[in-house]
């Protein structure tokens, strides 16, 4: 969804050499709005000011033909105030633009500040390459001279303007005490990969599918999976903002970054998550018009589109925006499946699969005014989508489905405020509302093969299994976000967050076995969670020591009706209350270095699948209990450390989980149900380092993940395998990715990017590792998946275009997230975008 997350916003001034004898750079209003807290005013900004001596040399070849020039570099900065990114916004030609970029990494800033504190933003800086006297006019009495001395001045009237947004707080999250790491998707944004495959790239998460683009998928962040992580956009649910089709299929040209939050979930998103969280912020939006449009098709009749733009008349006032999707794929990939013969023997056969397919389409429209006499901000926006999935075959890929198909539907709308109460009280609020339909028909008469031929009539319709199903599930939800901050004193604040979310479900099977049979989707179910949180944090040490304190307020109230053997109904309620609470801390070693250390006793509410099933394949359980876990992280972290051998970054995380009542889907056929069945004590330890050359000619990323996740029952159903390592879960994984950025190949604005990326998972069982011989256990085999492609751009003023070639799989390697469930192949693929 394209929506603002702008938690700083400044217009800034910035020339170079830095201004010693110039007037200071004048300040603008601040006009995005911010996610947690109001934008600071103009008194409590304070902009990075040059406080280096480095001289940009004066090309040779342009001195000698007297050439002049003006460079505009767009530099990332740090709260240190160092440099740890520099690219050409506006170009005076490739030797004036690698003086000024490669000597722009050497440049320090005393550091962006935000009410005392300092912060990562980006500035434009712009750059004037001028001879100081032009050459003497050589006549026969006087000789000709030497030039003059060349310099590199930076006139006061070149100064420009140019916003610091959302996109330069990220650095300060990484470097908060919060167990947070933050992605960015622009590089990815040109590619051709979805949000499940950019998440999947990331230490300590794995995404599994059962399929192609639109497939069902597992998320697992640091060793809990599904629904104990939560999904965030911009703060809000993901699945109440227009996206009920999961995190994996989220069209990433509509996203700005990533945060993925280890185990320890901040107050502010209300939040009962168990282990962890991933926020997706949307693209700030800066003055003017501005548009995006990306068009990506390629392998199995895939087409991908995304349109957004907005307009923003004045850094404060009104603006409004909105944003489309559309996604189509036949999934028509080769797999390799056992199908009989004539003579009704199983022969191993490679096809296509024929009844994959996958459509969603969706859009946002959104209206807000900043600055108001009685508001900092106020946003209304407004959704819907739509998704269409053909199932192909059951869990295993053993029987092939022809006709079963599943279909949801979305709308919603929500309203958001905020406002300084005054110079230390800060308040935002949110009030949402989403309506859901989701439709599962299984009606089919006959059986399918793996060509797609009809074989046989069915004894009884439906393909799943359990009859026919043909059934639709409402549900609406009211919720509400309240986020209180207080500055209490100089670098301590102390914080409040309310969170309400109250469901109401009920639905329709048409298709009972018999007319008078109680139609169990029909009573009206309801849910009731209420989080609330406090928390205090104090940076102390001038900011060497950060902490945050916190507890949390778990509230639970469930009503339904479930129906007797003999007839009528019984009334059924629960009602739960827990409290939780925990802390983080960063203590920066030097310099470079810091080090964070959190801990969390969460707890998890039981959603409303869970609690009252589906009413056909799933059955309900009000009595269900909630989930806990100790989670604990700690880690060791660089910031980006420029050497004149390039800049590094690193970091390596140790995780542990204490989990207990987790929740699992446990049955056969028409009994399933969600019980709280065991207990996991997971550990394990996470890498990450890259390397960018000086210049930013290459760049190198990698990651690796160690898990041991292992079974803590030693009562009930797991009871036989206390201690072994949990079942049908990679425990060994590592990702890599390579990149060159070629510049001023052809025009003086473009770059050629030709990148190779990597993912390798080691070998893993698909049941308890104590059953059966080393030679009969269903296992899966190590996978090394490889893609390369080549992305181009180029820039003309405001308008950049860019266009992507890649090729996923490069061996054609099988790869397989479950065992038995061949995902697709080598596949081609090309995307173009346009931004204005």
């Amino acid at each position: 969804m394209f929506l603002p997350v702008t938690p700083l916003a400044l217009l800034l001034s910035v020339a170079s050499p830095p201004p010693a004898s110039s007037a200071s750079p004048e300040q603008a209003p601040a006009g995005a709005e911010a996610n947690q807290e109001a934008p600071p005013t103009n008194n409590e900004v304070q902009v990075p000011r040059r406080i280096d001596s480095v001289v940009v040399p004066y090309p040779q070849e342009e001195q000698a033909a007297r050439r002049e020039g003006e460079v505009v570099l767009r530099l990332t900065l740090d709260e240190t105030g160092a440099v740890t990114d520099s690219e050409v916004v506006r170009s005076a030609g490739p030797a004036f633009d690698e003086a000024v970029r490669t000597a722009s990494l050497s440049f320090r800033f005393e550091p962006a500040r935000v009410r005392g504190e300092p912060v990562a933003c980006q500035i434009e800086l712009v750059h004037t390459f001028q001879l100081d006297t032009p050459p003497p006019v050589a006549t026969p009495e006087t000789p000709t001279e030497a030039p003059a001395e060349a310099t590199a001045t930076a006139p006061e009237e070149k100064k420009r303007e140019t916003t610091v947004s959302g996109r330069s707080d990220a650095e300060r999250q990484r470097q908060s005490a919060e167990a947070v790491k933050v992605v960015s998707v622009q590089r990815a944004r040109a590619r051709s990969v979805d949000m499940g495959q950019v998440l999947a790239a990331q230490e300590g998460v794995e995404v599994r599918r059962t399929g192609g683009l639109g497939s069902s998928a597992s998320f697992t962040l640091n060793g809990l999976t599904d629904d104990q992580v939560r999904f965030f956009l911009d703060g809000v649910p993901l699945d109440l903002s227009g996206y009920p089709f999961g995190i994996a299929n989220v069209p990433v040209n509509l996203v700005d970054s990533i945060q993925l939050y280890r185990g320890v979930v901040p107050i502010r998103y209300g939040a009962d998550a168990l282990g962890g969280a991933v926020n997706l912020t949307s693209t700030p939006l800066e003055p003017g018009a501005h548009g995006a449009v990306s068009l990506q098709g390629g392998a199995f009749g895939t087409l991908r589109l995304t349109l957004g733009g907005g307009y923003k008349p004045a850094p404060s006032g009104f603006y409004a925006r909105a944003h489309f999707f559309a996604d189509t794929t036949k999934n028509n990939y080769a797999i390799d499946v056992e199908a009989a013969d004539d003579r009704g023997n199983l022969r191993p056969v490679t096809v296509k699969r024929f009844h994959d397919g996958y459509e969603a389409l969706g859009g946002g429209v959104e209206v807000g005014f900043t600055e108001l006499s009685w508001a900092d901000r106020v946003v209304l926006r407004a959704f819907g989508s739509r998704n269409d999935k053909q199932l192909q075959h059951n869990l295993v890929m053993a029987a092939p489905y022809g006709e079963a198909t599943y279909d949801a539907d979305s709308l919603g709308a929500q309203l958001l405020y905020a406002k300084t109460l005054s110079p230390t009280v800060r308040l935002d609020a949110l009030a949402g509302y989403a309506w859901q339909a989701t439709r599962l028909v299984d009606i089919a008469e006959w059986s399918y093969d793996w060509f797609g031929n009809r074989v046989f009539p069915r004894e009884l319709p439906g393909e799943i299994g359990g009859g026919a199903i043909d059934q639709t599930v409402w549900q609406q939800t009211a919720y509400g976000r309240v986020n209180v901050g207080w500055d209490v004193a100089p670098s301590h604040t102390l914080r409040l967050a309310l969170a309400p979310t109250v469901t109401t479900r009920t639905g329709e099977e048409r298709r009972r076995a018999s007319p008078s049979d109680p139609d169990s989707l029909a009573p009206r179910r309801t849910q009731l969670t209420f989080v609330t949180g406090l928390e205090y944090q104090v940076d102390v040490l001038d900011d060497a020591l950060e902490v945050i304190v916190f507890g949390k307020d778990y509230l639970y109230q469930g009503r339904a009706r479930q129906p007797l053997a003999v007839g009528g109904w019984l009334d059924k309620d629960k009602g739960l209350h827990h409290l939780g609470g925990g802390a983080s801390m960063r203590l920066r070693l030097g310099t470079p270095l810091y080090l964070k250390a959190s801990y969390e006793r969460a707890t998890r509410l039981p959603r409303a699948d869970e609690v009252f099933g589906n009413g056909v394949l799933v059955m309900e359980n009000l009595d269900l209990e909630p989930e806990h876990s100790h989670n604990l992280n700690l880690s060791l972290s660089t910031v980006p450390l420029r050497t004149r051998a390039g800049s590094f970054r690193g970091e390596v995380n140790g995780f542990a989980r204490f989990a207990d009542n987790l929740i699992l889907l446990t049955g056969r056929d028409r009994d399933w149900s969600y019980q709280n069945v065991y207990g996991a004590r997971i550990l394990g330890v996470e890498l990450s380092a890259g390397w960018t050359s000086p210049g930013g000619l290459f760049s190198v990323d990698a990651n690796a993940t160690a898990q041991d996740p292992r079974n803590a029952s030693s009562q009930g159903t797991f009871g036989d395998f206390d201690g072994r390592r949990l079942p049908n879960r990679p425990w060994l994984f590592a990702n890599a990715t390579a990149r060159l950025s070629l510049r001023g190949l052809a025009l003086a604005e473009d770059e050629l990017s030709p990148f190779w990326s990597t993912r390798y998972v080691h070998g893993f069982f698909r049941n308890w590792e104590g059953l059966g011989l080393e030679s009969t256990k269903d296992n899966l085999d190590a996978q090394f998946v490889q893609t390369a492609g080549v992305g181009y751009r180029v820039r003309r003023g405001k308008l950049t275009v860019g266009l992507t070639a890649e090729l996923e799989n490069l061996t054609d390697a099988k790869v397989f997230d479950y065992f038995g469930v061949e995902r697709p192949g080598r596949a081609g693929w090309l995307k173009g975008t346009l931004e204005y």
